[in-house]
């Protein structure tokens, strides 16, 4: 594979980074980002009114990075869909997503780039997502769709480097945290659904972009790294992850289909209340879960087709 593409022919690429009050793995992301070996590319901060200078000091540190500061939190979902549109108004041809808690490798654009060109039907890569405090351990190599609940299983994670994990291939889902995105597939989904605040906005994504005929690839050798806060475990991280959960199964499924999903939901919260498992569970106590849950059954959901 190539290490880069020729100046001529190089792709436009935006890189847009949400954030909210991570001021210091903000500036950390943005040294690397700045020295990858890629030709064209345009970076943007889109900030979820953080409290923490991280407006100043990305201002102050990296001048040639613009910065969007909103006027209140709207979450990753709303701050990334500022970022897209913003990006496909500077013409370009494709986003990098990417969380403001990674750092990563100078390769990483090019190489996602290559990988993309392979085909006119990819339509979105994720790379091989590595632990920040692990730095050869795996969180994330490309996944499948569970058939029935649309969980992912095949993630890699917590394997290091090897044969299964490196072969370059059409995944189910990739993850927002490094995820590069072409212009036809945000002009034909409108990007992220607001109805998602926080987590499941990329499983929701892909879901929708597998429907749109794109394809999803999995490029293992561009590579990033991590800072996994998305392991936390506290009410609101509790809350969120349970209400996106039931925003999924209401937006995916029908019947008894739903019905079985949400009973599942349920089950699933008083399992994992009483039997806590690693990299699973509830993200926090239960009555916060309980809370997640049923706000997500009572939420108004907008229509796909608006979001074009």
């Amino acid at each position: 594979m190539a290490e880069s593409v020729a100046q001529i022919d190089a792709p436009l690429v935006w890189v847009v980074i949400p954030t909210w009050n991570r001021r210091a793995d903000l500036l950390e992301c943005l040294e690397t980002v700045q020295v990858m070996g890629y030709p064209r590319f345009r970076v943007l901060v889109v900030d979820n009114a953080s409290q923490d200078s991280s407006v100043r000091a990305v201002r102050a540190h990296f001048p040639s990075v613009e910065v969007f500061p909103l006027d209140r939190n709207y979450g990753a979902t709303g701050a990334s869909n500022v970022g897209f549109r913003h990006a496909l108004i500077h013409n370009a041809d494709y986003v990098l997503r990417l969380d403001s808690d990674t750092v990563v490798d100078p390769y990483l654009l090019s190489r996602l780039v290559t990988a993309a060109q392979e085909s006119a039907d990819i339509g979105v890569l994720t790379a091989k997502i590595y632990f920040y405090h692990d730095p050869t351990l795996i969180w994330f190599a490309g996944a499948s769709q569970h058939r029935w609940h649309f969980g992912a299983y095949n993630t890699g994670r917590y394997e290091h480097d090897a044969l299964k994990n490196s072969h370059p291939c059409d995944v189910d889902y990739a993850w927002s945290t490094g995820m590069l995105i072409s212009r036809s597939v945000l002009e034909t989904t409108g990007g992220f659904d607001p109805d998602f605040l926080v987590y499941y906005e990329e499983v929701n994504f892909c879901l929708r972009v597998r429907q749109a005929g794109f394809r999803i690839r999995y490029a293992p050798t561009a590579k990033l790294w991590h800072k996994v806060g998305s392991e936390a475990n506290n009410p609101w991280v509790a809350e969120q992850w349970a209400r996106s959960k039931m925003i999924l199964f209401r937006k995916h499924s029908h019947g008894l289909h739903r019905l079985a999903l949400i009973g599942y939901a349920f089950a699933y919260a008083f399992l994992r209340a009483l039997r806590p498992a690693r990299g699973k569970g509830n993200r926090g106590p239960l009555p916060a879960t309980l809370r997640g849950l049923v706000s997500g059954l009572r939420q108004s959901l907008s229509d796909p087709t608006e979001l074009v």
